[in-house]
């Protein structure tokens, strides 16, 4: 039997007369469900009265207004018409038989009306509800009315004045103190790359969602709001704890249906804050390694997931109780469609219902995030899940999620439009045309583009100044940016080393010339060990030779003319130096070239002798050059390390060669050679530079369609 709180009784459970039967009709008056409740909800933020329609059997409600409530009062009538006309005869309510009409939609909308054929178990749990459902499941587990009504009382000091004064101390205490140690929180949060730091943080975040969960069960408990069950929800078959609060639409102050919904996130919050304070304070333990998880779990997933307004978590809900505006998505929606109807279609139609000005706006904007949200995150979804699977079984549900979730409210949009498509002007008709036509025709033409690519300038001509071998500096010659003339000096070098060796030879050789003038006197093997020492004396006296020979490179001579660019402003006299690290380079300023990386798809569209543009990186500047040369064979190893994405650069890199093969691309990209004259800019004798090249004009919508077949086609074998 349906009950109601008539308007100023102020009481629930009132019995309505069981609704006479209408005389037979075509179609005929359809018939509430018997089992449905009414409830007094308190006022509209205009002042009007309202009401809960709820439904036991799913546990969910409708909130409804003065004028539906009156429709339901005279609901035995079974006649628009007639209701229509008694609610103006009655009240101050200027009702129509279109209102009753709407409202009847809606009512079998939220299934509330009987339905006169009943579906079968199977029918309702077949394959189109395990399509909806199966991204969200519900497992009921427990039924904690009665240790709720144990414990609450128990815990109340949590709820208390001066618990939240101490929380909101403790939390402001840990992140400034945790401020101090980022350190330490980032050694600490290293370990979740482990597998057992894997489960620390899935048993950090299972504890944080079970406090969250009480939170919400205890608060409703102790505002006389029934717990029905406690469970486990699968979201895209991921495990999250849940707590049944569907009751809280008995209470009738939006206040208290606030605290409910804001619980959770608050519980989080102070666990966060205690945890944090707590981990600044104790010493390196398992312990403080498991506050720190604790603490970033219950700060990122209560701000990031819990309180996001878009979705129907905690932020949600709270959002419509601080608001005391019910059904904030649907009603939001209906603006949002009337507001891109009429930008897009030019019809004009009422609001969805009356608000103060400007709500209707507000309400339009978040519909269109929260639309923008919901695409990304369900997109994001479908991706998850295509990879979770076998490839069959992920194909079919990212086909199914992309449908469910994104195509399908689309295609009804566009169903409605289609509806309309006699009001709008033929006018409009043409422009939306136009609007759509031209850029997807534009898309399709051949566009003149450029072709950008990564890459590294040098001079043309350059020649790196290294020690012949270790040693060190006995006078610099030259500073940097100095032209210098073939064949000038430019250090004066020292090799102890090679100099003890050079000496080392010369006495041997000496000791063994020595050793063969003496083998000439003796009787016995004399000529046999002269020949001997001579041979060692010619051994000794080449190597002191060549030893004088490299000691003559110690004086470094340059090749070619040039500037020096790159000099170690650390090198001094009596620095020492090695024989890998170069002391300087000598660039020639009479040209420079660019080693640049083009991918494969863009490839084609170049060709030599095409223009290009060399923007310097971190710089205004600007160099004009022109292709020389392509290299037909993929890059097997970057032109210089600056472009690796370890060492800054925008090539995403495979691991370094252990032989010596230098860093090889993650991706099919080719070496493109760019020349120009001038000057090398700067002091650097290698920069990294972008490379925008003259290329044949494309079509951009092509080359999209021919990247998404080659993804399809990718994906698609088995």
């Amino acid at each position: 039997m349906l009950t109601a709180a008539l308007p100023g009784t102020g009481t629930a459970g009132t019995p309505w007369p069981e609704p006479s039967r209408p005389a037979p009709q075509t179609p005929p008056w359809p018939a509430l469900r018997e089992e449905l409740r009414l409830h007094r909800a308190g006022n509209n933020p205009d002042g009007s009265p309202a009401w809960h329609v709820a439904d036991p059997v799913s546990n969910r409600f409708c909130r409804i207004g003065w004028l539906e409530f009156e429709i339901l009062v005279r609901w035995e009538l079974a006649d628009g018409d007639r209701i229509a006309a008694d609610i103006r005869a009655h009240t101050t309510l200027a009702a129509e038989a279109q209102d009753v009409e709407a409202f009847t939609a809606f009512l079998r909308a939220q299934q509330l009306l009987r339905d006169p054929v009943r579906r079968t178990h199977a029918a309702r749990f077949g394959w189109r509800w395990w399509l909806h459902n199966y991204l969200f499941l519900r497992i009921p587990l427990v039924r904690p009315a009665r240790p709720l009504a144990w414990l609450a009382p128990r815990l109340a000091p949590l709820w208390s004045r001066g618990f939240l004064v101490l929380t909101v101390l403790a939390g402001l205490s840990g992140l400034l103190l945790a401020s101090r140690q980022w350190d330490d929180v980032g050694a600490g949060l290293s370990g979740l790359f482990t597998w057992q730091g894997g489960l620390a943080l899935l048993a950090a975040l299972a504890l944080s969602k079970l406090v969250h969960e009480l939170a919400h069960a205890l608060t409703a408990t102790r505002l006389g709001v029934r717990v029905g069950h406690m469970g486990v929800a699968l979201v895209v078959l991921w495990p999250m704890a849940y707590t049944d609060t569907g009751e809280g639409w008995k209470l009738s102050e939006s206040r208290e249906r606030l605290a409910i919904a804001s619980a959770g996130v608050l519980a989080e919050l102070a666990l966060a804050a205690w945890a944090t304070l707590l981990w600044c304070l104790l010493p390196d333990s398992a312990l403080r390694q498991g506050l720190l998880l604790l603490a970033t779990t219950s700060w990122t997933w209560t701000l990031l997931v819990n309180a996001s307004p878009f979705m129907r978590f905690d932020g949600y809900f709270i959002l419509c109780d601080w608001l005391d505006f019910p059904a904030l998505h649907e009603r939001a929606g209906a603006f949002a469609k009337r507001w891109l109807r009429r930008a897009v279609l030019g019809l004009r139609a009422p609001p969805p219902e009356p608000l103060p000005h400007g709500r209707g706006a507000l309400l339009t904007g978040f519909a269109l995030v929260t639309w923008l949200y919901r695409l990304v995150l369900f997109v994001g979804i479908a991706v998850v899940v295509y990879h979770a699977f076998f490839k069959a079984l992920g194909i079919v549900l990212f086909a199914v999620d992309i449908w469910v979730f994104v195509a399908r409210p689309v295609a009804a949009e566009l169903r409605a439009w289609w509806g309309l498509r006699a009001r709008v002007r033929v006018a409009r008709v043409v422009l939306l045309l136009l609007a759509t036509g031209l850029p997807l025709a534009a898309l399709l033409l051949p566009w003149p583009t450029r072709v950008t690519a990564p890459g590294v300038l040098r001079a043309a001509s350059e020649q790196a100044l290294y020690a012949p071998f270790p040693g060190r500096i006995e006078q610099l010659h030259v500073r940097e940016g100095q032209p210098l003339p073939a064949g000038a000096a430019v250090a004066d070098l020292r090799a102890p080393f090679e100099e003890d060796e050079q000496r080392r030879a010369l006495a041997l050789a000496e000791g063994y010339r020595r050793a063969a003038e003496g083998a000439v006197g003796l009787e016995q093997d004399g000529a046999a060990r002269g020949v001997i020492a001579e041979r060692q004396r010619q051994r000794w006296s080449a190597e002191a030779k060549a030893r004088a020979a490299e000691m003559g490179r110690l004086q470094l001579i340059t090749e070619n003319q040039g500037r020096v660019s790159d000099l170690d402003p650390l090198l001094t006299a009596g620095s020492w130096i090695d024989a890998a690290t170069p002391i300087a380079w000598l660039v020639n300023d009479r040209g420079w070239q660019v080693e640049a990386l083009v991918a494969e798809e863009d490839l084609p569209r170049i060709r030599a002798g095409n223009r290009a543009a060399v923007f310097v990186s971190g710089t205004a500047q600007r160099l004009d050059g022109e292709v020389a040369w392509i290299d037909p064979s993929r890059a097997q190893r970057l032109p210089h390390g600056l472009l690796a994405q370890p060492h800054g650069g925008p090539v995403a890199v495979l691991q370094p060669d252990r032989a010596g093969g230098g860093i090889q691309p993650a991706e099919a990209l080719y070496r493109v050679l760019v020349q120009g004259q001038g000057a090398m800019p700067g002091r650097l004798a290698v920069r990294r530079v972008t490379v925008h090249i003259d290329a044949e004009p494309s079509s951009p919508g092509r080359r999209w369609l021919a990247n998404a077949a080659a993804a399809l086609l990718r994906q698609g074998g088995f």
